[in-house]
């Protein structure tokens, strides 16, 4: 053999041996890395286990929590002493035989009641009832005149009334009190200009002593008392209450 084949030789042995040196450090990268990943996938599935865990103690810390407020007001309703216990009861009984003496003195008929506090209307046909609607009674509040000294309260009476009268597309007459709060000059009695068409709605049920349940141009405050005294109602709710409700039927206001 010659020098320079003995020289390619050598070369290409000394090729072959880097080529496998590298190789090797190249499959010890590689396995390298696959055991780096398996690692993290170990460790992310470890670290997903300790937050379930993490959020189920939060949940649990949180339902003691509630239990714990809970234990804490039970006192304020259920106390020790057994004669409140026994208070509760003996006034349910009561309660129950003044609903018996109720229906019996209603004996099943059809009347109106209005509960001032919450504004709502109810139709009852003796303890049933048929059904209720958000309602406007008295805002409250003195007015007076400074001129004369008269007073206006604007409440809603309370007690017992019956619906006297019934009309279609009333006119309301404006009382004094109306111009005293306008600060106009008050007309005559009889004069024209206190008619005022639409302000009543479309139906009027009369309760007596200047007192209607009437209709609203402001729906939006149903559920409120707003009214002068009145018991105002929204437009479906009056019809409704209108086309029920015969003449002499008794109102409960409380």
């Amino acid at each position: 053999m010659t020098g320079w084949g003995r020289l390619t030789v050598v070369a290409l042995v000394g090729w072959t041996a880097a080529f496998g040196a590298e190789s090797w450090r190249l499959a010890r990268a590689v396995v390298s890395l696959y055991r780096a990943n398996d690692r993290l996938e170990s460790t992310a599935r470890t670290l997903d286990a300790r937050s379930r865990e993490i959020a189920g103690l939060s949940a649990q810390i949180h339902a003691d929590s509630e239990e714990s407020e809970f234990l804490d007001r039970l006192p304020n309703f259920l106390p020790q002493d057994r004669g409140f216990l026994r208070t509760q009861h003996v006034i349910a009984g009561e309660v129950s035989e003044l609903r018996r003496q109720v229906g019996q003195r209603l004996r099943g008929s059809l009347h109106v009641v209005v509960d001032a506090k919450a504004n709502k209307l109810y139709l009852k046909k003796g303890l049933k009832l048929l059904w209720q609607a958000d309602c406007s009674v008295g805002r409250g509040g003195t007015l007076v005149d400074a001129r004369t000294g008269r007073r206006w309260e604007f409440v809603t009476p309370r007690g017992e009334f019956r619906v006297i009268g019934k009309a279609e597309n009333p006119e309301w007459v404006k009382p004094d009190w109306a111009y005293v709060e306008a600060r106009e000059p008050i007309p005559p009695p009889e004069d024209p200009s206190r008619k005022v068409p639409g302000e009543l709605g479309a139906f009027v049920l009369n309760l007596g002593d200047g007192y209607l349940i009437h209709g609203t141009l402001h729906e939006e405050l149903l559920g409120r008392p707003a009214s002068h005294g009145c018991v105002r109602l929204a437009a479906a709710d009056l019809k409704r209450l209108y086309e029920t409700v015969p003449v002499g039927t008794k109102v409960f206001i409380y």
